[in-house]
């Protein structure tokens, strides 16, 4: 017994003796900009004992003499120190490039970059607060390979993007440019499906994963056809509330305006366009000069005096001013080890530079997650949005353009003068249509989020979540009586009101399990998916109003009902989807994925379809006969293979058009109408899925620890039963039917690198820069080797072995000169006319023997480059985007260059180009007045570019300042939005220039300031 107390009695005194050594410390972790690190892990090494750092950077642990801490983060390299006694341990954390953005967000889940299989790009949260843009889509712009995008229109809040990940992926006929955002890709924001992201603030944006090739997207099914970006808003925390404040605001200004004619020399082109005309005739004088013409041959009293005068109007000047351009949002997080919650609020204001042109956006989040046992969680989040649109006017700013220089805006009085000259009885003056024209857009839009997630097992979860998105917007358009469209006609005020109600949800149940043993891991995910999607619009249009005091909001007040329409449309989408990854000995990775899809969409025996995919990566780097190549810090091969579907939406299938539809007619017998019906659509019971197969071979590089790291993608991506409207003679009663017409291919390579350039204790410089080339090929036409199409006045063409809509019309070969005049007179032509070339040589130009294609409406390549520079606490950083190699017809030529200057009467202003004259003997640019039955081939232009995003500047305050200012952060930043382009296109913006927007096109630049504030 005594014993037995003397051994407890030794016990007591070593248990004490290890108590007395043990020792409290406590520290800061920060990065390397001084910003505190929260959830650091902080292990003692060789044991389970450890904590982790608060939302300040905060931690405390206890230690005994020579414990090493080993700390720990993703995205920075492990930091180990000793304790020999210290109190306080602070640590600096460096980033790691090996280890940046190290989970990846894949379908249903994430993984580890190390441990991804197939081609997945990440643009960051802070890559989107650099770029600084209203709109989400607009932040994706120059940032990752083989994603272009192309904007459709210039005008505040306008939507309206192409968006293509490794090219178009079917054929369409659309407008001029192959403008059709059916092809965008697949947006998935927190779960919900989305077709677009305008309704986003790009600050509540966390991240955005872009899922490129068929094994990453092949989760998705038809779906995922066209790529997938998957976004996730900012969520909540475990640890203290956490308030983070971002604003910004600035004016912006139109640039790259192209010139119109002054007075001087307005009046000098309509000279040469009266010469033109005579130049024109078959028997025309050659020997005309503008010299023999007069004035008066084309002006008036009053005309002519304003000349004398000196009257010089800038009507474009006059229409622009600067526009306000601001954000302001704040963000909420926090909560405990079970239950973690996140709010925002945002609002957006975006002025054109134009009045009547406006874009206001209030944005509201909430999400919850909470912990209600050690096996269950639920979790909630919602996005709300409310936006108003004014589109401003429809032809202020062509106007701007046409109108003479030599006509007065503003009566002696100083009011607005209606037409500005007395012989103008066309062109009204612009300033009256910011007063007289509303167009406004206003939508609701919900998303939501419910998910349940049950942990049963260890490695075993299932989920199951709803995630509606819901969508109500109204179109209000009202046309004053001194707007151009009315002209002072009551009989022709009209007012406009389209309804839309949009709702879909995707219900998922996702099982997910996870395995381990020695050198083997598994992870199975299995979803059983149904979405459905609803919409209905109705549609009201009434004119002659004898007041404009109403707007449109009064509509009955109208007594010319021209329209009064309704459309319903409804398609379900059912999936079965399994996915399994293996890895071997952390070295060898496999993916296997299969999804069954049923789209209500086709036709009745074609509705399903199965889509497989699989991948293997290698990493070669943990080899052993990689160990000794010091320089080389990470290699890895991917290889996947892969099929997805297309329902046919991207080539213009909506529901119900694989089906024989009635309308409603009426027919007289004997003496009485009879109601009937009629088919108007042709069935096609045939009609099946679009096949997409891609094969992607990739590698992952890094050298010298990463400094310089980054990724090569090679795919061809082989599209099959490619589904598009099919004319058929008319004898048959049908304009045509949707049929599976064809195939067509897009092959490609993708460079993504990374490199740290400098890197001291004061000074980090790193570049990232990104370049894809792809090559589209249509390979198979049913029934015939091409079709023809003309949109918006320009020639596309679908033919086997060129692109999809190739640009298809005769070749520009110069201006006919005089010394030409026989020789243009063979082809019916006259001299300061467009040459166009002859391509059989048989002395005549003629539609089927003598059009080529001449260029291609998507980019041969593009690319972006990305620089950071950080000097102690100041930070600068830039963003250029290329796109190259392709061609529109462009639209500012076409309505801006005068070659329908064939009366006097009709003397519009016009593009201050240097064009042909008999003194002027150049080959670039028709005659005035005289562009010959070739003149529009002067109009397809090269619309390759480089454009400057942004360029920004910024100061974060120190540690000590912001101690007394009892904040975590405080940054002071300055921004120019879209400083710069560099291109050979003269017109207003080579992204948009085949498209009709009569002014919408032109780009604006912004400067602003802003700040961002945590707390």
């Amino acid at each position: 017994m005594i014993r037995l107390k003397q051994l407890l009695l030794v016990i007591c005194m070593c248990t004490g003796t290890t108590l007395l050594a043990q020792e409290q410390v406590t520290g800061v972790v920060n990065d390397n900009t001084n910003m505190p690190i929260p959830g650091v892990n902080i292990m003692i090494k060789g044991t389970s004992k450890g904590t982790a750092t608060d939302f300040d950077g905060n931690y405390e642990i206890s230690v005994e003499n020579g414990d090493v801490l080993v700390f720990s983060y993703l995205g920075f390299k492990n930091a180990e120190v000793s304790y020999n006694g210290q109190q306080t341990i602070d640590v600096v954390l460096e980033e790691d490039a090996a280890k940046l953005d190290e989970v990846v967000v894949i379908g249903y889940g994430t993984v580890k970059k190390s441990d991804l299989t197939g081609s997945v790009a990440t643009v960051s949260a802070k890559q989107i607060e650099q770029a600084n843009k209203v709109d989400a889509v607009s932040a994706l712009q120059g940032q990752s390979a083989g994603v272009v995008i192309q904007r459709g229109d210039n005008k505040p809040g306008s939507g309206g993007f192409n968006i293509r990940i490794r090219g178009a992926s079917t054929i369409n006929q659309n407008d001029s440019n192959g403008f059709n955002p059916g092809q965008n890709p697949l947006f998935i924001v927190d779960g919900i499906f989305v077709d677009d992201i305008s309704f986003l603030n790009p600050a509540d944006i966390s991240r955005m994963d872009i899922l490129k090739d068929a094994s990453a997207t092949a989760i998705y099914g038809s779906r995922g056809s066209n790529g997938v970006v998957l976004i996730e808003t900012k969520r909540g925390k475990s640890g203290k509330l956490k308030v983070d404040y971002s604003n910004y605001t600035g004016f912006k200004q139109a640039y790259h305006l192209p010139k119109v004619f002054n007075t001087e020399g307005y009046l000098q082109m309509v000279k040469e366009a009266v010469v033109g005309n005579e130049f024109s005739q078959p028997e025309g004088d050659l020997t005309y000069r503008s010299s023999d013409v007069q004035l008066s041959e084309f002006l008036d009293a009053e005309e002519l005096q304003n000349v004398a005068d000196g009257v010089d109007t800038d009507w474009i000047d006059l229409m622009l001013k600067n526009g306000l351009q601001v954000n302001h949002t704040i963000g909420l997080s926090g909560g405990t080890e079970t239950t973690r919650y996140s709010a925002g609020l945002a609002y957006t204001k975006d002025e054109g530079t134009a009045d009547g042109e406006d874009f206001t956006r209030y944005n509201v989040r909430a999400s919850l997650s909470s912990d209600l046992a050690d096996w269950v969680n639920v979790s909630f989040s919602n996005y709300i949005t409310t936006a108003i649109q004014n589109g401003g006017s429809f032809e202020g700013f062509r106007s701007a353009y046409r109108l003479k220089p030599i006509g007065r805006p503003y009566n002696e009085d100083g009011t607005l003068r209606f037409f500005p000259t007395s012989k103008e009885t066309q062109i009204t003056n612009p300033l009256f249509e910011a007063d007289n024209i509303t167009r406004e857009d206003k939508f609701l839009q919900y998303i939501a989020d419910f998910a349940v997630k049950f942990k049963p097992l260890d490695g075993l979860t299932f989920t199951t979540k709803f995630s509606p998105n819901i969508k109500y917007n109204r179109y209000g358009e009202y046309r004053g009586l001194y707007s151009k469209s009315v002209s002072a006609n009551e009989s022709n005020r009209r007012a406009q009101v389209n309804h839309g109600n949009y709702f879909s949800y995707a219900w998922d149940n996702i099982l997910n399990y996870n395995f381990s043993k020695d050198v083997h891991a598994v992870n199975f995910t299995g979803v059983v998916s149904r979405f459905l999607e609803r919409s209905e619009g109705y549609y009201n249009q009434v004119r002659n109003f004898t007041t404009d005091e109403y707007s449109f909001y009064n509509i009955g007040a109208g007594l010319d009902i021209r329209d009064v329409s309704s459309d319903f449309s409804k398609m379900t989408l059912e999936s079965y989807t399994g996915r399994l990854n293996y890895t071997l000995a952390d070295k060898y990775l496999f993916t296997v994925t299969g999804r069954y899809d049923g789209a209500s969409i086709l036709s009745e025996k074609n509705k399903w379809a199965f889509f497989p995919s699989a991948a293997f990566a290698w990493k070669i780097i943990d080899e052993n006969f990689m160990k000794n190549l010091g320089a080389v810090s990470n290699a890895k091969l991917r290889l996947s293979y892969g099929q997805t579907g297309n329902n046919g939406q991207g080539g213009g299938l909506a529901p119900l058009k694989s089906q024989s539809l009635l309308a409603a007619s009426a027919t007289n017998i004997g003496d009485a109408s009879v109601a009937t019906s009629y088919i108007t659509d042709l069935a096609n019971e045939d009609l099946t899925w679009e096949t997409t197969t891609e094969i992607n071979v990739g590698v992952d590089f890094g050298f010298f620890n990463n400094k310089i790291n980054g990724s090569v993608d090679v795919y061809k991506r082989q599209n099959n039963d490619i589904i598009f409207f099919t004319p058929l003679p008319t004898v048959t009663g049908f304009s045509g039917t949707f049929n599976n017409v064809g195939e067509s291919s897009n092959k490609g390579i993708e460079v993504m690198l990374n490199t740290v350039n400098v890197d001291t204790e004061d000074f980090r410089w790193s570049t990232n820069f990104n370049f894809a080339s792809n090559k589209n090929t249509l390979e198979k036409l049913y029934q015939n080797d091409e079709i023809v199409f003309n949109v918006g006045g320009t020639n596309l063409i679908h033919r086997v072995g060129e692109p999809v809509g190739s640009v298809y019309d005769y070749e520009y070969a110069g201006i006919w000169q005089i010394d030409e005049a026989a020789e243009a007179a063979t082809f019916g032509q006259r001299p300061g006319q467009v040459k166009v070339t002859d391509v059989n040589g048989d002395g005549q130009i003629t539609p089927d023997e003598d059009r080529k294609v001449i260029g291609q409406v998507a980019p041969k390549w593009t690319g972006g480059i990305t620089s950071n520079m950080d000097y102690k606490n100041f930070d600068f950083s830039f963003l250029i985007n290329f796109s190259q190699g392709n061609t529109y017809r462009s639209n500012f030529h076409s309505n801006y260059s005068w070659g329908w200057q064939d009366q006097p009467q009709r003397t519009f202003n016009g593009y201050d180009v240097n064009y042909w004259t008999p003194d002027n003997p150049i080959n670039s640019w028709y005659q005035p007045g005289n562009p010959g039955p070739y003149g529009h081939v002067a109009h397809y232009k090269d619309v390759s570019y480089a454009k400057v995003g942004f360029i920004t500047l910024g100061y974060s305050l120190g540690n000590n300042i912001l101690e007394k200012l009892n904040v975590s952060n405080l940054r002071l930043y300055t921004t120019v939005q879209n400083p710069f382009i560099f291109t050979d296109y003269d017109g207003w913006d080579p992204e948009n220039a085949g498209r009709n927007q009569w002014g919408a096109a032109y780009m604006s630049r912004t400067f602003m300031a802003g700040l961002n504030l945590s707390f």
